[in-house]
């Protein structure tokens, strides 16, 4: 599952009765290994982090990483952050969509294959060839898991996490294009939701 917000200690307690029904649970987020580390409501839920949109992929449970960079990305994000209206993660960077044309002139500048993921009127820039999807599935390699997926997600980011998935949720409030690839949409936005899909996936009414 994608998102951004804390979990409540509802959505937290269906988490614990999927994982009580041996799924696996996967945080798919754009925030990096830094401030997943901060957040003390998914300490000890998620038996993976797929981080930076796919860029790293961690397992608490044994400490194991993979991180996915290319030739030359480094030397971008450096020259890249020295814009003044990027912001930092931990192996990417962040910049309004407004300004899209000034990051293209840099990475075609640097010849850097770069691909831009929209949140929501922010573009996350990642190496070519990494996305929610393709950390999704290297998750499920270091997990030693095969099996059916869920994807549950609010923005466009999240299409990359639908590609992949078996079954599409999307909560009440999400992005017009992800409703479209939904196979179910909440009644509700947001945490209440995430709320609805997970309880009916406890309860086994869906898909």
């Amino acid at each position: 599952m994608g998102g951004e917000g804390e979990l409540s200690p509802e959505v937290s307690a269906l988490l614990a009765k999927l994982k009580g029904k041996d799924w696996k649970l996967i945080l798919a987020t754009g925030r990096d290994r830094n401030y997943v580390e901060g957040r003390g409501d998914v300490a000890g839920v998620f038996d993976c982090w797929v981080l930076e949109n796919g860029v790293e992929v961690y397992v608490p449970s044994s400490n194991a990483s993979h991180v996915h960079l290319i030739e030359g990305w480094e030397e971008l994000r450096r020259q890249a952050l020295k814009l003044p209206f990027t912001g930092a993660k931990k192996w990417t960077f962040h910049f309004p969509r407004n300004r899209l044309r000034e990051v293209e002139r840099l990475v075609k500048s640097l010849g850097i294959q770069t691909s831009f993921k929209d949140n929501r009127g922010i573009l996350h820039a990642l190496p070519a060839g990494v996305d929610k999807g393709v950390g999704v599935l290297k998750a499920l390699e270091m997990l030693k898991v095969e099996g059916w997926i869920a994807a549950l997600g609010d923005a466009m980011v999240d299409l990359d996490l639908f590609r992949v998935a078996d079954f599409k949720a999307a909560v009440g409030n999400a992005e017009e294009t992800v409703k479209k690839k939904a196979d179910y949409i909440a009644e509700k936005p947001d945490g209440e939701g995430a709320l609805e899909i997970l309880k009916k996936l406890v309860e086994g009414s869906l898909p």
